[in-house]
């Protein structure tokens, strides 16, 4: 028997009625933040929680099912605007989650539940052999944060219930019932009193007294410098790539890491922030900025414990960094002292080979000096100007180079933050000049600086469009293969929206993490003007989005194409140029050459992006004989731009886990004829033969479409004169009417006699056979040949 079994607390007389109301807080998923509080009646609490949403992820793999991820939730707290513990006001429901529980310790727990109002319900994780249960318990009042771990605690003892520990936190969700459907879920509902939370604090332990100390000051948020944006825009500067990932995941309010990997994660975190973030920041504004992440991570302690570690991880690393800082400016004393007596190094490390073996507290072996009367000097050369902007601790990691943009970019050194990149290399000569290596024999000047700056930038490349892409965690909803209906509205054949919505997506992909692969297809949105289609394209892509104008023989668009993710043809204006081959070989392209900014020659380098477009013209593509396969048009309706922001990480998540696991993101054969089809649609009707020629060919039943002849087409579908009397030139025309719909030529034996004759391509020869008015013509097409307009 328990110690204090005698305190066990009294059952509230009254039962719970239907009516009572709870305030409860909903959310759209696992990685919604912002509560929707609503108060509910236990009644309405009841029907939410016995009733289960069949979930499509048949054969479910249990507890760890990404699907569910997807499912709306709820906490039984009254809560602020914010998904944290912080946010919580009261507790108004206990709920107990039992997760691989025992027959007997299940039937104990239904024992103790006698005479108390319940609902009990299985959850995601629940089949055979694995009991997975919630039990959900309504409260006398409403228990404050502070009373709510004894309250949870001796509810535990009394109900004698296995709850799992990791659902203690206070703003802890839980997903609403929901299950595969391949095994039955279960629910049950008893009548009887709430948990009276008076007596549960009454039968408390008691706690040995401890002296009374007045409180330590809580740091103010506004006692440093800790304008939120700020120390978020001054995280988003670390540079290591995986560091830089890992802030970016951070940042986005996404968990912090999958379990088993959370410490180290958190380690790696709190170290990024110690050494990036000013040490006077207070703790409380940096747990604000990384609290949308810890609230979304699964920490076992929950929240709160979650937020001690990281203050103490962080603590321990801001020790470290007042010793690394007292260090290296040890070190730096040093070398201006060892430089007056040291002897000639015997190899100088001069090369960034070499120099990257070295380490950073002997980097200024690398330095080259030469002895003078008065001691030591350096050197003042392009070798030791290398060095001082890569190695020493005022410039180490400043200066990079933007492997996206094409642009170098500085940050976190001496010089302001806002110089501008095109006055780096006078700055940078007069702050050598200035300190102390100056005052040692280096004296640059600003043309030396500008020709070592691009190899200093060189060495520090970095991309941050893959750091982004690979930095995404799938939530493993599938989102892809519907994005263009759903989010852009699209209307037409849904077979063939959905095959090029994931292989659009996965093109995109494809060129970011692979430049250089082979993407020639163009994604159109159609429709009226106003429906937001740029700016569709813009959420999707972010800062590496473009719709400056395409001039394709401009080495400027050149260098946009090379610079940039996706690229619009705004209004699809270059699709109507005269210059369509040109285009065409343009949008083909795998590689660009042109000069960078700042560059001093050409280079060539591999296509990042992928070319997209948008027009309010139902007709505007100009007929081509060489088909239709680039064009990818979409009709849209309406386009849903608060989705797009929303889900945008989840659906470059989606295509880069589908490009990781091999999947091609070209059509097969049967889709590739049914796009170009489509896109056929879209062609120009500008009085010419050519639609003319593909209606009456459409007219005829399908095995008279093998072959036709030019002067069947001028008798039959133009209705010109007598073949005897049809001009070289209008054979020419015809013939290259038919090459622009697809039609190959080439000669056969007819009647004995060699004959040219077209043959059509397959989405021509096996389409339905149409009849109808438009079909019908009565009167010739006047074609202007070579020579003359030829009439009847």
């Amino acid at each position: 028997m328990s110690p204090h079994s005698d305190q066990t607390p009294a059952r509230s007389a009254a039962p719970v009625g239907g009516d009572t109301l709870v305030q409860v807080a909903f959310f759209d998923g696992v990685q919604d933040n912002r509560p929707q509080s609503q108060e509910v009646t236990w009644g309405e609490l009841i029907q939410l929680l016995t009733t289960h949403a069949v979930t499509a992820c048949a054969p479910c793999v249990g507890h760890r099912c990404p699907t569910k991820l997807s499912q709306r939730a709820w906490a039984p707290v009254d809560i602020g605007p914010r998904r944290n513990d912080a946010e919580v006001r009261s507790v108004t429901v206990a709920v107990f989650d039992l997760d691989g529980v025992s027959t007997e310790q299940t039937v104990r727990a239904s024992e103790k539940l006698e005479g108390y109002a319940a609902v009990v319900h299985t959850t995601h994780g629940h089949r055979p052999g694995h009991t997975s249960l919630r039990i959900v318990v309504p409260l006398t009042r409403p228990v404050l944060p502070a009373e709510w771990p004894r309250v949870r605690e001796e509810a535990e003892r009394l109900l004698e219930i296995p709850a799992d520990p990791n659902t203690r936190n206070l703003s802890r969700i839980y997903f609403l019932p929901n299950h595969s459907g391949e095994h039955e879920a279960i629910t049950n509902v008893s009548e009887g009193r709430a948990l009276d939370v008076d007596a549960l604090l009454a039968s408390v332990r008691p706690t040995p007294a401890v002296p009374a100390t007045p409180p330590s000051p809580r740091p103010s948020v506004e006692s440093g410098p800790a304008d939120l944006y700020a120390l978020r825009a001054k995280l988003r500067r670390v540079r290591k790539p995986e560091h830089s990932a890992l802030i970016r995941r951070v940042l986005s309010g996404e968990p912090l890491a999958e379990v088993g990997m959370q410490d180290n994660t958190l380690n790696t975190l709190m170290s990024c922030v110690a050494h990036v973030l000013p040490p006077a920041t207070p703790e409380e504004a940096i747990l604000e900025v990384l609290r949308p992440c810890f609230a979304a991570t699964a920490w076992g302690e929950g929240t709160a414990h979650l937020c001690e570690q990281a203050v103490l991880k962080l603590r321990r690393h801001r020790e470290r960094r007042v010793q690394g800082d007292a260090k290296r400016v040890a070190d730096n004393q040093a070398l201006w002292t060892s430089l007056q007596g040291r002897p000639k190094a015997e190899t100088p490390v001069s090369t960034e080979e070499d120099a990257s073996t070295a380490t950073e507290e002997d980097w200024t072996r690398a330095l080259l000096s030469y002895e003078t009367k008065d001691g030591r000097r350096l050197k003042n050369n392009e070798a030791n100007l290398f060095t001082v902007l890569t190695r020493s601790p005022e410039w180490r990691d400043t200066i990079r180079f933007n492997e996206v943009t094409k642009h170098m970019e500085y940050a976190g050194g001496p010089l302001p933050d806002d110089t501008p990149v095109d006055e780096l290399d006078g700055r940078i000569a007069c702050w050598i000049q200035q300190s102390e290596y100056g005052r040692l024999g280096m004296d640059p000047r600003a043309a030396h600086v500008r020709d070592v700056l691009r190899q200093v930038a060189s060495t520090n490349a970095y991309d941050p469009l893959r750091e982004y892409l690979e930095g995404l965690v799938w939530d493993g909803v599938p989102r892809a293969d519907a994005m263009l209906e759903r989010y852009f509205g699209a209307e037409g054949d849904a077979e063939h929206l959905r095959a090029i919505s994931g292989k659009w997506l996965i093109s995109a992909v494809a060129r970011a993490l692979e430049p250089g692969c082979k993407v020639d297809t163009v994604l159109i949105l159609e429709g009226p003007q106003g429906i937001r289609k740029s700016t569709a394209f813009r959420v999707l892509a972010g800062e590496w989005f473009c719709d400056a104008p395409i001039n394709i023989r401009d080495k400027d668009s050149t260098s946009l194409a090379g610079r940039n993710f996706l690229i619009e043809l705004a209004e699809v204006t270059t699709l109507r140029a005269s210059e369509a081959e040109d285009l065409k070989a343009f949008i083909s392209r795998n590689e660009d050459t042109f000069r960078p900014p700042y560059g001093r020659v050409t280079v060539k380098t591999p296509r990042r992006c992928v070319f997209v477009g948008t027009t309010n013209s139902s007709e505007y593509l100009r007929a081509d004989s060489s088909g239709y396969r680039r064009w990818w048009p979409v009709k849209c309706t309406h386009i849903d731009i608060a989705g797009l922001k929303r889900d945008r990480g989840q659906l470059w998540a989606e295509a880069v886990a589908r490009f990781r696991n091999g999947e091609e993101w070209w059509l097969e054969e049967k889709q590739a004829q049914r796009a170009e089809l489509h896109a056929q649609e879209r062609s120009e009707s500008d009085g010419g033969p050519d639609e003319t020629i593909l209606q009456w060919v459409l007219s005829l039943p399908p095995e008279r479409r093998n072959e036709v002849t030019t002067e069947l087409v001028a008798r039959d579908a133009l209705l010109l004169t007598t073949p005897g009397q049809i001009p070289r030139g209008v054979r020419l025309d015809i013939g290259r009417a038919l090459r622009r719909l697809g039609f190959q030529r080439t000669q056969r034996r007819i009647a004995g006699v060699q004959t040219w004759v077209y043959l059509p391509p397959e989405n021509i020869r096996t389409a339905p056979q149409q009849t109808g008015p438009s079909i019908a013509r009565s009167s010739p097409v006047h074609l202007v040949s070579t020579s003359k307009v030829v009439k009847p």
